[in-house]
């Protein structure tokens, strides 16, 4: 058997690199790039084959989301020739080169530490907002029950002055209601008496008027009398 020293066993393909691209270079270090940039650049599917480390590591979760729509989502009528037709291509290209380092990261959670911060920062912001609305509720709510305490001291040195007032008024009313019973009471005492007077006057008129019926009568008796004895 030939034997080429391990050469086509070796990881020779693998581990070989050549001169990264200037113009990939370019776009990395500047803060404007974008995945649609990268892909316009004729050297950008080279770059991967050439296991770009530098370009491996710029496409994280964000960015492969992008890759993956430009494959999955139909372009619209708008969209342009590099959209509809370059991107897709160059896409379905990297993933052929079928680069561990981003295969791995189908499998991996999302890393957003700054992301996870500035949540932090808002949380603490959020506390601090809420601290100041309880400090402010309860130096309300001391506020107000000085203010109850104080009215109540006073209602308090009302409430005694009212309820002699009222024990008064019932008093007078209790003395009112007394006499107006008596006087009704005298009223009925001198009706029941102008009656009884009114009847017993009554009754002597009847008496006297038997006494003359009778009187007249024994007269008319006696005349009577007179005459059959002539």
């Amino acid at each position: 058997m030939l034997n080429f020293g391990g050469f086509l066993s070796s990881n020779f393909w693998t581990n070989y690199r050549c001169t990264s691209s200037a113009s990939i270079e370019d776009l990395l270090n500047n803060k404007d790039c974008t995945v649609d940039k990268l892909l316009d650049d004729d050297d950008c599917l080279q770059e991967f084959k050439n296991y770009n480390d530098k370009l491996i590591k710029y496409f994280d979760h964000d960015k492969l989301k992008t890759l993956i729509d430009y494959i999955t989502v139909m372009p619209h009528k708008d969209d342009g020739h590099n959209r509809g037709r370059k991107y897709p291509f160059i896409t379905g290209e990297i993933f052929n080169c079928e680069i561990n380092q981003i295969l791995d990261k189908f499998f991996e959670a999302p890393v957003r530490v700054k992301e996870a911060k500035t949540e932090d920062k808002a949380d603490e912001d959020k506390d601090d907002e809420d601290e100041e609305k309880e400090g402010a509720e309860r130096r309300e709510g001391d506020d107000k029950a000085a203010g109850e305490g104080e009215d109540g001291e006073a209602e308090k040195e009302e409430k005694p002055k009212d309820e002699e007032s009222d024990k008064k008024d019932e008093s007078k009313g209790a003395k009112d209601e007394n006499a107006e019973e008596q006087q009704e009471d005298a009223d009925d005492a001198k009706t029941k008496a102008a009656g009884a007077k009114n009847l017993e006057d009554a009754e002597k008129e009847d008496a006297d008027a038997d006494q003359d019926a009778k009187k007249e009568a024994a007269s008319g008796e006696g005349d009577a009398q007179d005459k059959s004895d002539k």
